[in-house]
């Protein structure tokens, strides 16, 4: 059942996340590979580029199964910085109080699957996908 947030991707739980985040705002928004160089690296999973502002946030998804750590978030803020992104956004199952202190000192937004998932079933987001859903198989 697509419904079930907790058994999609957390790549797909980010964009799921951003839809719903800027549609509140009614803000637009594409998705845009990072440069090869930087994607092969995997030291960014995609950029949000919204339409409306032009502004371009970073987005690093790690699906570990170990919480992030301050390090990655350093290697990330620099990978921010040197593409000049307006934010960047990390994204993972669990991250460390260090990592996440060092996150906001860089003005980083770092945020956890269960947050994710938390604020969309706030936002009856899963019950729009389960009509979305059973209007496609019909």
């Amino acid at each position: 059942m697509i419904g079930d947030l907790k058994k999609l991707s957390l790549y797909d739980l980010a964009i799921l996340y951003f839809k719903e985040v800027l549609r509140e705002y009614q803000r637009s928004f594409k998705i845009v590979e990072p440069p090869p160089e930087i994607r092969k690296r995997n030291a960014l999973s995609f950029i949000v580029f919204i339409e409306e502002t032009g502004e371009r946030w970073g987005c690093l998804i790690k699906d570990w199964k170990r919480p992030i750590g301050s390090d990655t978030i350093i290697k990330f803020k620099r990978i921010v910085d040197n593409l000049g992104l307006t934010a960047g956004v990390i994204i993972g199952n669990r991250i460390s109080e260090l990592a996440l202190d060092k996150a906001k000192r860089y003005g980083l937004l770092a945020i956890t699957r269960g947050e994710i998932i938390s604020y969309l079933y706030s936002r009856g987001v899963d019950k729009r996908l389960e009509i979305t859903n059973e209007e496609n198989q019909s």
